[in-house]
């Protein structure tokens, strides 16, 4: 039988391409998440939002004609004929220098016409997924997250004025509030999608999602952060009050520039944050196994500890964090069994520590910088080895089922200390890989049975890399 979803093909006279895949069942003016957008109708847009005469993207249930559809992705198409205008850090940093109002301004447009663009695609994505994904409710509640977000921002107007973009940072704020169910959703979404869609292809979905959304909060973040920086300087340069409003602050004075960077930090010092994130592992471990302060395994940091580079914190600790988590989860797990009860009670005997330690090696040169995480643990085991960077694997799939826990998480280091570190998600390696790659760098496992594991991060120092962001949809024969 024929669906009227995909006789709307042969209404419309869809390039033969297309009707091939919604034969196949890839469908994507027809498909699955096109027919149930219903779930995207919202209140009247506040006044933040131009009074457009066009409808809303995905409003109208289940009574949309087909040529509501038609003009929804024909809307759709006029943003994905359009790249992303990729930035590198190196330029984020050298735009907050001398910030003035004008350039406020300027990176606030930037940010409106750059966020409706990236939305555009991963919305596409969904659209050629088999017809049967369309059907899982948490793939769905994001496919409408993404359109009503892309409908808002590209009919977000013009900032002109500072008041114009303290209200659109407001809309941002909202959005990124929403959008941090995202990652539970799709991994709730995959694991049920697990035995219906192929492997490979889910692993592509996940990996453009993923990234995607990383450009997207870290335009959306950096363009806040210089805005909330500039206008408590502009507020203290006024002289006014943190409980005073903006009434005073319409304008910035002729002249009045400040110097702020935003999230990014030009010489973040690798060393410090691998100490930050070794302190906070230890504790949730030491809580989780009911271990006395001090016991966890100890991480011994080495090698270029002087060495800074430029990054984004936030980037750079969630996969440091994910991959100490997993060394001192194996070496706990490895060794917990075997100790004396009473060399666990006061902490190490006269011999040394209780458990073996993990070694964090950090390694700069002109270009790059690269850190190893090695531990005793016992390494990894030749089934799970192959699977370790896949969302789909059988092991995986049961393992994203415990994001059903977790209501909300924005991939930030430590943000999920309400779950025990004993339950795992299967998401922490494959997307702290995602974060390296989004910048240009990698993330490796080299395991030594019946020993520990080697992990690499490798990261570009400099800054000078442009986003690692695929505007088109990964196709089979592309590579990850």
């Amino acid at each position: 039988m024929v669906s009227k979803d995909m006789a709307f093909y042969r209404i419309v006279g869809t390039r033969g391409q297309q009707l091939r895949r919604a034969a196949a069942g890839t469908v994507r003016v027809g498909s699955s998440f096109t027919a149930t957008r219903e779930k995207t109708t919202t209140a009247a847009p506040s006044s933040s939002i131009s009074s457009s005469s066009e409808p809303t993207l995905g409003s109208g249930g289940h009574g949309r004609t087909l040529q509501q559809k038609f003009y929804e992705n024909r809307i759709l198409d006029r943003y994905t004929a359009q790249e992303p205008k990729k930035v590198t850090l190196r330029q984020l940093v050298l735009f907050g220098r001398q910030l003035t109002a004008d350039k406020l301004v300027a990176s606030a447009n930037y940010v409106r016409s750059e966020l409706p663009v990236r939305l555009a695609h991963r919305i596409s994505d969904f659209q050629f997924l088999p017809y049967i994904a369309g059907t899982n409710p948490h793939l769905r509640t994001v496919y409408d997250l993404y359109w009503r977000a892309f409908d808002e921002f590209r009919k977000f107007p013009a900032v002109k004025t500072l008041d114009d973009n303290r209200r659109f940072c407001d809309n941002m704020k909202k959005n990124l509030l929403e959008h941090s169910q995202v990652i539970p959703q799709l991994g709730m979404g995959v694991s049920e999608c697990a035995d219906l869609v192929a492997a490979d292809e889910i692993d592509r979905f996940m990996n453009q999602m993923l990234i995607s959304r990383i450009s997207r909060r870290t335009l959306a973040e950096q363009h806040i952060a210089l805005s909330e920086q500039f206008d408590n300087d502009l507020r203290a340069h006024l002289g006014l009050q943190a409980s005073e409003g903006f009434a005073q602050m319409r304008q910035a004075p002729k002249g009045f520039a400040t110097q702020r960077i935003g999230i990014v930090r030009a010489d973040c010092c690798a060393a410090q944050i691998v100490h930050e994130c070794a302190h906070h592992v230890a504790g949730i471990y030491e809580d989780a196994h009911h271990l006395p302060p001090g016991t966890a395994p100890h991480v011994v940091v080495e090698g270029h500890t002087d060495a800074t580079f430029m990054c984004i914190p936030a980037h750079f600790s969630y996969i440091v964090h994910e991959l100490l988590k997993n060394a001192m989860a194996h070496v706990v797990r490895r060794f917990a069994a075997s100790l004396d009860a009473d060399a666990v009670a006061v902490g190490a005997d006269a011999s040394g520590p209780v458990f073996p330690p993990i070694r964090v090696t950090i390694c700069s040169s002109h270009s790059d910088i690269v850190v190893r995480v090695s531990d005793q643990g016992g390494g990894i085991g030749p089934d799970a080895l192959p699977y370790i960077w896949s969302f789909t694997h059988p092991l995986k799939a049961k393992r994203l089922h415990n994001f059903h826990a977790v209501r909300r998480m924005e991939a930030r280091a430590g943000e999920a200390d309400t779950v025990s570190p004993l339950v795992s998600f299967g998401f922490g390696l494959p997307m702290s890989r995602v974060y390296a790659r989004y910048w240009g760098g990698s993330v490796s496992v080299h395991s030594l049975p019946g020993h520990g594991v080697d992990a690499y991060i490798q990261l570009p120092r400099l800054g000078n890399v442009v986003e690692n962001i695929s505007a088109r949809r990964a196709h089979a024969s592309s590579p990850e």
